[in-house]
């Protein structure tokens, strides 16, 4: 499953939410506010960080995708969550 992940990192019953259906084959995409919580999540899966023009991932090692590298990820290993 592919997540597309745009939650503050003060969301707390989001991420619980999130973790709860998060597996470690899971493909995980960073957008939006989101990229804050890049570098905070336990994640063992492959993840990304979808470029934004004014925000940025901290401390993060996560490779930067654009707009057609996702839709390719979405087309490729759907089905895909959101959470924002």
């Amino acid at each position: 499953m592919l997540h597309l992940i745009g939650l503050k990192p003060g969301d707390r019953a989001g991420i619980d939410s999130f973790l709860a259906l998060y597996q470690p084959d899971d493909i995980c995409v960073f957008t939006d506010a989101g990229l804050l919580l890049a570098s905070a999540l336990p994640l063992e899966g492959l993840a990304y960080l979808l470029a934004h023009p004014q925000m940025s991932a901290p401390g993060s090692h996560l490779e930067h995708i654009d707009h057609t590298t996702l839709l390719d990820l979405v087309a490729t290993h759907g089905p895909c969550t959101s959470w924002y």
